[in-house]
């Protein structure tokens, strides 16, 4: 059943008489978000914006590990440059559009609003050698740093911007649609919480499915739950993929036990129905793990 939002601003009465603030994007893109777990921001930022950061990605790679663009055989299959990139062409591809879908899905006012972007997996080959497919491990939700419970903060979003065009097969992330709802799941089940480790052995005690490899182009943004089950998808063409995956932490715990009336913000409302809904089983399911 959709879920009753505007796409003008203000705010509508959703299901169980919770009320759900909507703005930038539809309320199809909306409802996407909280069955799926994630939808995308088409030209949240310039083509020619992401070209002015990857400068400085490719300075920031050579700097630290001698990887050159001029230079292929210096190119690794995979590196990750984990840190915060604050030069001002990187700066300016977090725009006011992007902000406002963010604060939409998190609620207006909760994100702490540090425009920011960090953590930037560049893929140059990864398992170019072996037969295309959906990899069975490397999967994981963010969040290696805080200990994960139903209502924690610390992430607010997955904010996976797109800094080079990627095409299918060109090494774009795999998300685990729907993969959310069952972290969820498991996490109302641990009130006290549980390591990174911990929780992945349990979500992913049961296949995945309904996996989807992003794609668009440069300045496409694709907004998840900080639920989401993802991994590094297998590179077979294209040139270096370039992403950064960053987060929208929030200034108080998330509501998942509201009363009526109590505003909630789409990124909760996930939350909600996760654990209150039938669950269905994934298409096209796959034994996945963290570890190989």
């Amino acid at each position: 059943m959709p879920c009753s939002t505007t796409t003008t601003g203000g705010s509508s009465t959703g299901r169980r008489g919770l009320i759900i603030v909507s703005d930038v994007l539809s309320a199809a893109q909306v409802e996407q978000f909280i069955v799926d777990g994630c939808c995308v921001l088409r030209g949240a930022f310039e083509p020619g914006q992401a070209a002015a950061a990857r400068r400085q990605v490719w300075r920031r790679m050579e700097e630290k590990a001698g990887i050159r663009e001029s230079d292929p055989t210096t190119w690794p299959a995979a590196y990750d440059i984990e840190e915060l990139l604050s030069h001002p062409d990187v700066l300016a591809c977090f725009t006011d559009r992007l902000a406002a879908a963010i604060e939409q899905l998190v609620g207006p006012g909760r994100w702490y609003g540090e425009r920011r972007w960090g953590f930037w997996p560049v893929n140059f080959a990864h398992l170019a050698d072996q037969p295309y497919d959906v990899p069975s491990f490397g999967w994981h939700v963010d969040g290696n740093w805080f200990r994960h419970t139903l209502d924690c903060p610390n992430q607010g979003l997955l904010v996976i911007g797109l800094f080079t065009d990627i095409q299918p097969r060109w090494g774009g992330t795999i998300l685990a649609l729907g993969s959310h709802r069952r972290t969820a799941r498991v996490l109302a089940e641990h009130p006290e919480g549980l390591d990174h480790r911990s929780l992945f052995d349990e979500a992913l005690a049961d296949q995945l499915g309904n996996f989807r490899e992003i794609n668009g182009g440069a300045g496409d943004v694709f907004l998840a739950h900080p639920f989401m089950f993802h991994a590094r998808g297998m590179k077979h063409a294209g040139p270096p993929r370039i992403i950064s995956n960053t987060e929208a932490p929030l200034r108080e715990p998330m509501r998942v036990m509201p009363t009526v009336g109590t505003a909630v913000a789409p990124v909760e409302l996930a939350i909600i129905r996760a654990i209150t809904e039938p669950v269905s089983a994934p298409a096209f399911p796959l034994r996945c793990r963290f570890v190989r």
